[in-house]
């Protein structure tokens, strides 16, 4: 492991190596940035400990971002997750964990990020020409779930905020209009659940899981201003934060869950 380098940043600490400093500069705006963002529109303070990184191997972050104790949990237990992390590493921008108190994210410099998997994301985001922009891109995503992570929000509604943040930042949309169409055709009429694992292997659950995240999380946000950020002021179930959204629509969460993508759909009215 190279020593590295830390600066603080709005209550944040960023970690990174001497030769990543190029990465470090570009992450560092980015973090005042979103944490302004989440702050004003999820009203959600900085995390006590948190801890960014420049990501260079998922191996070297999770040993260096673990507090002590996790480190030992993490080497005994490494045969049950390292086969996922590989998997993982090579389609993730950036990844956040949380060690009990402590949030740790990890963002890959630009040049490892030109190497990645970018099957999945051409599929449901805008494509990003600009390295720089997809760095910051990367550093508010997982920013908004370190900020999150207490609440043990259900998937759709973590990953949408996430998406929704990124949007917030840049000040347009960065997901691409007809990824609506596959509501039109996907199998969910019910609720989508709260406790789903992504699971890299099964690609089309993916793209159909964060497309109903984004468009949902972003027309709560546009038809019930203030909702989300009221919601995320307490600790509730994953059943009963669901149920007060369906409640604001006045329906009960069977019916929102069944009437959802048509509301999508019409509201957003797909190409």
């Amino acid at each position: 492991m190279t020593d590295m380098q830390k600066i603080t940043v709005h209550g944040l600490t960023l970690f990174f190596s001497a030769d990543e400093q190029d990465t470090a500069d570009l992450i560092r705006p980015a973090l005042e940035k979103s944490a302004r963002l989440i702050q004003d529109h999820c009203g959600l303070d900085i995390p006590k400990d948190c801890r960014i990184y420049v990501m260079t191997s998922w191996l070297d972050f999770a040993f260096r971002s673990a507090p002590w104790p996790w480190k030992v949990l993490l080497a005994v237990s490494l045969p049950l997750w390292a086969f996922r992390a590989r998997k993982t590493w090579a389609v993730a921008g950036g990844w956040e964990q949380r060690y009990g108190s402590r949030r740790a994210v990890g963002v890959k410099p630009a040049r490892l990020l030109q190497l990645a998997d970018r099957r999945i994301g051409d599929r449901f985001f805008i494509k990003e020409t600009n390295i720089e922009e997809k760095v910051q891109s990367i550093t508010c995503h997982e920013l908004t779930h370190a900020y999150m992570a207490h609440l043990r929000l259900p998937t759709w509604l973590k990953e949408g905020l996430a998406m929704l943040m990124v949007d917030k930042f840049f000040e347009r949309p960065t997901v691409q209009h007809k990824t609506l169409a596959l509501l039109e055709h996907s199998p969910e009429k019910h609720g989508p659940g709260g406790r789903q694992k992504l699971r890299i292997e099964d690609e089309e659950a993916l793209v159909r899981l964060y497309t109903r995240a984004y468009w949902l999380t972003r027309y709560i946000e546009e038809t019930q201003p203030g909702l989300l950020k009221d919601l995320l002021s307490q600790h509730y179930s994953q059943e009963e934060l669901e149920s007060r959204i369906a409640a604001a629509y006045e329906k009960g969460l069977a019916q929102f869950w069944g009437e959802i993508d048509g509301c999508l759909l019409s509201y957003f009215k797909p190409e």
